[in-house]
């Protein structure tokens, strides 16, 4: 009987035993499509803190604030991947694949392999965004809402599940850290939104779901 032990993801996991050593090339390609899978998601998140980074930076300039007049660094920035599947449906019309909604934090990227998003559009449509080869959509979130008093904001937006095919998405969510204080930017003249940290609107967020954003407008 033969053991293996293998680092994944910075832990140690322990492998159950093999009776043969056909059986540890197969736990051993196992864990290297594991490996392989892993390197690639963090290669991946990698590139889309890049590019937030960078659309984020496009943005201050457009409201004309700097990097400074943040109250964190986008170096110091909080991000998180997604991965969604959507198997298909013999009934489409029966099931929702995501509930409309808004996306709460800064920004998000999203890569689909198939049609599923749809944008709320005009007040009364719902339309689809069809995948683009090489392309990503970028969604605002509430977070760049307040900050940019307004001036940036979310779409309402909803997934829907194919009769046919397989859809997969992988969503990328960049962030303030958890603690620090988010408000419009002091050159905002009149503010709509009071000042709070990114964990007292996520716990707004939690309570009252899409009315979030009204709750925290200053009347």
């Amino acid at each position: 009987t033969l053991f293996r032990s293998m680092k994944f993801n910075s832990s140690i996991v322990l492998l159950d035993y093999c009776v043969s050593e056909n059986d540890c090339v197969l736990i051993n390609h196992y864990f290297l499509l594991m490996y392989t899978f892993s390197d690639v998601m963090e290669t991946y998140q990698k590139m889309m803190n890049s590019l937030a980074h960078q659309l984020l930076l496009l943005m201050l300039k457009w409201l004309e604030v700097s990097e400074d007049e943040l109250n964190w660094k986008l170096s110091m920035s909080q991000d998180a991947l997604l991965l969604n599947s959507f198997p298909p449906c013999p009934d489409p019309k029966s099931t929702i694949g995501l509930a409309p909604h808004t996306d709460s934090l800064l920004i998000t990227v999203l890569h689909q392999s198939h049609e599923g998003l749809q944008i709320f559009r005009d007040g009364f449509r719902w339309v689809t965004v069809s995948p683009i080869e090489g392309a990503l959509v970028v969604n605002l979130g509430n977070l760049m809402d307040i900050l940019s008093n307004g001036k940036f904001s979310g779409i309402l937006h909803r997934a829907f599940v194919n009769q046919i095919r397989h859809r997969i998405s992988v969503a990328y969510f960049c962030y303030p850290p958890i603690d620090s204080q988010v408000a419009p930017f002091a050159k905002s003249e009149c503010p709509i939104y009071s000042s709070l940290t990114v964990k007292e609107y996520l716990q707004i967020r939690a309570k009252h779901m899409e009315d979030a954003l009204s709750v925290i407008r200053i009347k």
